[in-house]
């Protein structure tokens, strides 16, 4: 893009939003400035890396909107990018809102998993990590306290009051203000006041034992045992009970962003984000994720972040409305960079545990219905215009399975035609369709590959069939050429495709070694392999054979008539040939 837009447009001096836009008017990128004149104007200098370069080529305009100060600018950008999704800005994939536990605001409050905060008097709790995670803690809440998660109240008990999972307010089993203790004491159970409940609980225990009323004491010890198992098995995070977050970035060809997430103290789970493919740099993308991310979700007290960036303090702003009960910033203590490294950690390991193996690569890049547990691979191997074989292997779940590996013997094509001989062994492999192969492999590029298709379309088969050339290691499919694929997938193709060929070379060589040692006596008629090789161990050579009488033969083979038979077919040899 040349300076004569930067120059024509007169762009201000103050902050603001720009919009870059493709010639068909789409939106490539949205990004905000504290002077819309000096950051755009970066954009246009001489010597900018080569990723500005790469978004500048495909940039045909520019508009920009201009605000009154930065918090405008950054709630302008974030809509904007919202609105449009714009192909250079960070897109990070999850799958939902983060789970909650929610009571609600009743005169019998239920007990439920939300994934939306609403101001309707209700407390929410949270957010847990997955809702595995949520539905857990529901499940040891309703078992400790009792409350309903009915959608709708009847007038009689359902199974969960008999199998004590509720107390059944339902049927007034239980008073309006004996519930509401139990809801007062979730919510010191959820705000992280185990200890205090269990003491004011021990103190009610007592006071039941004293006066005799052992039933009810049983009742309170089993809830404090509960209680106290459970806080056991949560993980302490933090001596204060304070929500935070700490984030780690993890880069390696594909970039993951995972939060820890500590609430009331407590490690309540983790959090893990792609970041779909861009050009912006590290603590751009950061930026973005922290303005998109957390303008959505549950904003805890403190977010450690794994390296500063620029504009952290207007991000702070800007997520906390200007309130003070927010802080953005690098690790600063022993402990606080540890807790960034293991979200680091857990981002790395995340990508790990999301590395798809090579069948799945390749039904992902094929395009494939099914995961190819079976490729057949073929090539064609010849040597000279006589001696020709096709050779089929076969790999099952990515490993050879010799015992069905095949070879053909080319008998219908003269001379060396690899396609029309590569025609000629899958006709004569799919005459048969017993164990057809969920991906077909072909030694070779477009003209061999078309064979193939055409070859299985003679038989009536709709196989995935792909030819994979040797210099170049070239892909070419039905519809495409070199596909992007993973580099293991990819290796799984290159092995097929060479032991093809190593197993139709090494058959190859075998039936050379078997042609060089035939002799003329291989042609006459009544004359097997035992009485063949009788006659060459006694004589020694063709020639003696050759040169033997009718009797001297007979005294080997033991029969008159096809002694005279060998003695008349061979008199007339060249004494030369050998």
């Amino acid at each position: 893009m040349s300076n004569d837009l930067y120059l024509k447009k007169n762009f201000p001096e103050e902050p603001g939003v720009y919009i870059m836009k493709d010639t068909s008017g789409n939106v490539l990128y949205v990004g905000k400035a504290k002077s819309l004149k000096k950051r755009l104007a970066s954009y246009f200098q001489k010597n900018i890396p080569d990723r500005i370069t790469f978004l500048m080529d495909r940039v045909n305009d520019i508009e920009y909107i201009a605000t009154d100060n930065e918090t405008e600018a950054l709630l302008l950008e974030y809509n904007l990018i919202k609105k449009y999704k714009p192909r250079y800005n960070i897109h990070f994939r999850d799958d939902k809102k983060y789970p909650y536990i929610k009571v609600t605001n009743e005169s019998f409050p239920k007990i439920v998993v939300s994934r939306k905060i609403e101001e309707d008097g209700a407390s929410y709790f949270g957010p847990y990590s997955d809702v595995r995670a949520a539905r857990r803690m529901l499940a040891l809440a309703r078992n400790i306290f009792r409350l309903r998660s009915c959608k709708k109240m009847g007038n009689k008990p359902c199974l969960n009051y008999y199998i004590k999972r509720c107390s059944a307010p339902c049927s007034k089993e239980i008073s309006k203000e004996e519930y509401r203790k139990r809801v007062n004491e979730l919510l010191m159970f959820f705000e992280n006041k185990g200890e205090e409940l269990i003491s004011e609980l021990t103190r009610e225990m007592d006071s039941y034992s004293k006066g005799l009323e052992f039933e009810k004491a049983l009742v309170l010890r089993d809830k404090i045992d509960a209680i106290r198992k459970s806080m056991e098995e949560q993980k302490i995070f933090l001596d204060s009970p304070i929500n935070k977050d700490v984030i780690g970035y993890y880069d390696r060809g594909q970039i993951c962003i995972c939060i820890i997430m500590v609430r009331g103290g407590i490690l309540t789970g983790t959090k893990n984000f792609l970041i779909d493919e861009t050009i912006l740099e590290k603590e751009d993308i950061l930026s973005s994720f922290l303005k998109q991310h957390y303008k959505e979700d549950f904003l805890p007290n403190k977010i450690i972040l794994p390296f500063d960036i620029p504009e952290r303090e207007e991000i702070q702003n800007f997520l906390s409305n200007g309130k003070e009960s927010l802080v953005v910033l690098p690790p600063k203590t022993p402990r606080e960079k540890e807790e960034v490294l293991l979200a680091i950690k857990n981002a790395e390991l995340f990508i790990s545990s999301k590395k798809k193996s090579p069948l799945e690569g390749l039904m992902i890049s094929l395009d494939l219905e099914d995961l190819p547990r079976r490729i057949e691979g073929y090539d064609i191997s010849n040597i000279g215009p006589e001696l020709k074989v096709g050779s089929q292997v076969t790999f099952i779940d990515g490993k050879p399975s010799k015992e069905n590996y095949r070879i053909y013997k080319i008998k219908t094509v003269e001379g060396q035609d690899d396609i029309s001989s590569m025609k000629e062994v899958l006709l004569r492999r799919f005459k048969h369709k017993e164990s057809l192969p969920d991906l077909i492999l072909i030694d070779g590029g477009k003209a061999h590959l078309n064979v193939a298709l055409s070859a299985l379309a003679s038989a009536g088969l709709e196989i995935p069939a792909v030819a994979l050339a040797k210099q170049e290691e070239d892909l070419y499919t039905e519809d495409d050429f070199n596909p992007e694929i993973e580099v293991d997938s990819k290796n799984l193709l290159i092995r097929v495709r060479d032991e093809a060929h190593r197993f139709a070379i090494k058959n190859l060589r075998n039936m050379k070694r078997k042609t060089s040692m035939s002799t003329p006596l291989d042609n006459i008629k009544g004359l097997g392999p035992k009485k063949k090789s009788l006659l060459l161990e006694s004589f020694g050579s063709f020639d003696n054979i050759r040169n033997a009488s009718i009797d001297q033969i007979e005294s080997v083979i033991k029969n008159r008539g096809l002694s005279e038979k060998i003695y008349n077919e061979l008199l007339g040899m060249e004494e030369d040939y050998r």
